[in-house]
């Protein structure tokens, strides 16, 4: 069912931070697991069920890496309680932290993408301004956003054109994953230097770096459910962590 319950790009970025941060200064795996499931509450009241459900299918891409993640974090940190023990295995509760709470933590950051990714760059930039920040972290900070978004298009077209002439990754060991995955990033990335000269040159034509100003375009301001949404998040976010 379409989500109808829009909300402000402010109150997106402001989301984004309360939970970046939440989930960084979290000491225990229960706060970490708690920041996560309101940020994926978060996701589904921005844009809807049908986001959450691509969200969800995006990381099961990587399900791999995680568990490599994990693993790699259970054997190597053998400080702390020892929950597990075996004549070449240690599994502590310092490595059992680590593991899953770094865990939570990349989950986080492609949460985040994925609700800005859908963003307006242009939009982006004119909520950024009305916070006085630099020129130029602004302009970074909104089309790095958008090429992470093209970077994901991309890659998915490409993958799909390979799979036509029967190249796919399913069947393939994990060193052929990362050898193939490592000859496609070289044409998206050579599309993507294509597609950010493009903009720089619509960005000039614009009058960009003479008036230090893009051309006007409409904006849509902050509404009273942006600010209780942000208080209500907040409130939240300071309970569970203080």
């Amino acid at each position: 069912m379409k989500n109808d319950f829009t909300f402000h790009i402010k109150t997106i970025l402001i989301v984004n931070i309360i939970l970046t941060s939440g989930i960084l200064l979290s000491k225990s795996l229960t706060n970490s697991l708690i920041a996560y499931l309101m940020g994926l509450i978060a996701l589904v009241l921005f844009y809807g069920i049908k986001k959450l459900c691509k969200y969800l299918k995006f990381i099961n891409r990587f399900k791999t890496l995680f568990i490599t993640l994990i693993l790699f974090q259970l054997l190597l940190r053998r400080q702390g309680e020892v929950y597990f023990e075996w004549p070449l295995i240690k599994i502590t509760d310092i490595g059992f932290y680590y593991a899953f709470n770094s865990l939570l933590r990349y989950l986080v950051i492609l949460l985040s993408a994925t609700m800005l990714s859908s963003a307006s760059p242009y939009q982006m930039i004119k909520a950024l301004r009305t916070w006085k920040l630099p020129e130029m972290i602004i302009i970074v900070v909104s089309f790095t956003i958008q090429f992470l978004r093209q970077l994901q298009v991309d890659f998915k077209i490409l993958k799909q054109n390979l799979e036509k002439r029967n190249i796919t990754f399913k069947g393939k060991s994990l060193k052929k994953r990362f050898e193939l995955v490592g000859k496609m990033i070289i044409p998206v990335i050579g599309s993507l230097f294509s597609d950010i000269k493009y903009k720089v040159i619509a960005m000039e034509l614009n009058g960009y770096g003479v008036n230090k100003r893009i051309k006007p375009f409409k904006y849509q301001k902050c509404c009273v459910k942006d600010y209780v949404f942000i208080c209500i998040y907040l409130g939240a976010t300071i309970y569970v962590f203080f």
